[in-house]
């Protein structure tokens, strides 16, 4: 009788994974992390923004993260070994092992390849350039008397570094003003818009702490992960066993090739059901929670570090000093931190890394998207000289999780970041006792992590290793990885497992 229903239940899994064909659902998932599309789950400032009777808005502050960019350098290495897989599963179709739908194999052989992507790393794309302008275009649709000709002290533009920062507010200034604007040069030394990259503690205790990354690594043993990661592999038919890496490449070029200007989804996402992009959206969230998120005291700290420069901004606009508009682009990070300074989307238990909460209020697909941003407006009232308030928006539109309805007073305002005028960075230096808000890691394959991550973060191959030939009848895995047996020891072989990523930006 078990026998039976166990093959009643594989035959009924068999047919849905069969059944699913990508190229005709009518609403595919779309949240991908951070490297959600902008477009594809944004607001709209224009019809969002709240309308006050007797307030005019008098000044506005955003932070945005940058636009659509390519992977970086070992990201892009890994999605463009995984290229090959598309002549594969066209043969694993012939032959009956994959369950993928004729017209999906078609769109995956017929995918244009941009050189671009694999060759120029983190260089904005043309989606990010105009997910920047639009964001600036609209910004001034919705406040035109606000944004109408600027004048040089009325406004502040400046990217963090990098040449995709720069791009992002070259974009966004496009869109807010039809004639040249000054924009401010990054600040490498230290800058507000990521405070982080210049703290020894957290580049050491956070960023490359193996601790940091060990709930998202013990995640991808967990059931619910293996459980995914085999539906994978039988939707493909492919004759080798994936590797996490393998399948991570092969969602970057899902979530990297799709568009939200054109709304258009990339063919490489028909290789995942729903339930599997939901758990590859786990695996980030758990990264994005652990290194810039509540998993991690030092995240709120860098975070209130730069809301004070959202307080002294009104404070000088609302005694007549101020700017009409101060904008700054960031980095996904430095979103995280600010969600997590203005203790916005925390869930009751830290998220767990071994099993996924589907109703958590941390979901990096709605907080560290491309071109996430996060704006206050000042609204001055005509109840008197001290009757202002304070509209906060995410990705336009209406927080209304930090004051009622959106709206906060001027009080509480102030009330909420005034605390932080007291945040400084000595921690950077001093070590006191601040503990990270984590499980304790009880797996014996969690040892075994920890003492190899060194090695994971500095090694990505072999020197000279190039990617494998492919004999006949030989089980060899084309996405770049030899197959991984046995238990994890210090070598080459296992780095597909449980290498460390490019940093989430």
């Amino acid at each position: 009788m078990k026998l039976l229903s166990s093959l009643i239940t594989l035959c009924t899994i068999q047919s849905v994974i069969s059944s699913y064909c990508f190229w005709n659902t009518g609403c595919p998932y779309k949240y991908f992390s951070n490297k959600t599309p902008y477009n594809s789950v944004r607001g709209d400032i224009r019809d969002s923004a709240i309308k006050l009777t007797g307030c005019e808005p008098v000044s506005i502050w955003t932070l945005i993260r940058h636009g659509q960019r390519n992977p970086g350098t070992e990201f892009g290495i890994h999605m463009k070994a995984a290229l090959v897989i598309s002549d594969y599963l066209k043969s694993a179709y012939e032959k009956g092992d994959s369950s993928l739908c004729a017209q999906d194999i078609e769109n995956l052989r017929n995918w244009p390849i941009n050189k671009d992507l694999f060759d120029k790393p983190f260089q904005l794309t043309k989606e990010g350039f105009l997910e920047s302008e639009g964001i600036g275009r609209r910004l001034k649709q919705a406040f035109p008397k606000l944004l109408e000709n600027l004048e040089s002290n009325e406004y502040l533009f400046r990217p963090a570094p990098g040449p995709w920062m720069a791009e992002s507010v070259n974009g966004f200034v496009q869109g807010i003003s039809s004639k040249p604007l000054t924009i401010e040069s990054p600040r490498p030394d230290f800058d507000i818009l990521s405070p982080y990259d210049n703290c020894p503690r957290y580049l050491k205790e956070v960023k490359t702490n193996p601790e940091t990354y060990a709930p998202s690594m013990k995640y991808q043993s967990s059931s619910e992960y293996l459980v995914s990661k085999d539906r994978i592999q039988r939707r493909l038919g492919i004759d080798y066993p994936l590797t996490p890496t393998n399948i991570t490449a092969l969602y970057d070029l899902c979530r990297y090739t799709s568009s939200g200007i054109t709304n258009t989804f990339s063919p490489w996402c028909a290789l995942f059901t729903t339930e599997d992009l939901k758990v590859m959206e786990y695996v980030a969230d758990l990264r994005h929670y652990y290194k810039s998120g509540y998993g991690t005291p030092m995240s709120e700290l860098f975070g209130q570090i730069t809301l004070t420069d959202l307080l002294k901004s009104f404070q000088e606009a609302k005694s007549g000093k101020g700017r009409k508009i101060t904008a700054y682009i960031s980095h996904a990070t430095m979103m995280d931190m600010l969600h997590t300074a203005l203790k916005l989307f925390k869930d009751d238990a830290p998220l767990s890394s071994s099993k996924r909460k589907p109703d958590r209020k941390w979901r990096s697909s709605k907080l560290a998207i491309f071109s996430a941003n996060l704006m206050a407006v000042l609204n001055k009232c005509n109840k008197g000289p001290d009757d202002y308030n304070v509209v906060f928006y995410l990705n336009e539109e209406p927080l209304q999780a930090i004051c009622k309805e959106g709206v906060c007073t001027w009080k509480e305002f102030e009330d909420k970041l005034t605390p932080f005028l007291n945040t400084n960075t000595e921690f950077c230096n001093d070590y006191p006792n601040l503990r990270r808000e984590t499980h304790q890691m009880t797996s014996p394959a969690y040892g075994e992590v920890k003492n190899s991550f060194r090695f994971l973060l500095t090694k990505n191959h072999p020197p000279g290793l190039t990617l494998p030939a492919f004999q006949a009848r030989v089980p060899v895995n084309p996405l770049g990885s030899t197959q991984l047996q046995g238990s994890i020891t210090l070598n080459w072989k296992n780095i597909d497992n449980f290498k460390s990523r490019e940093r989430i930006m």
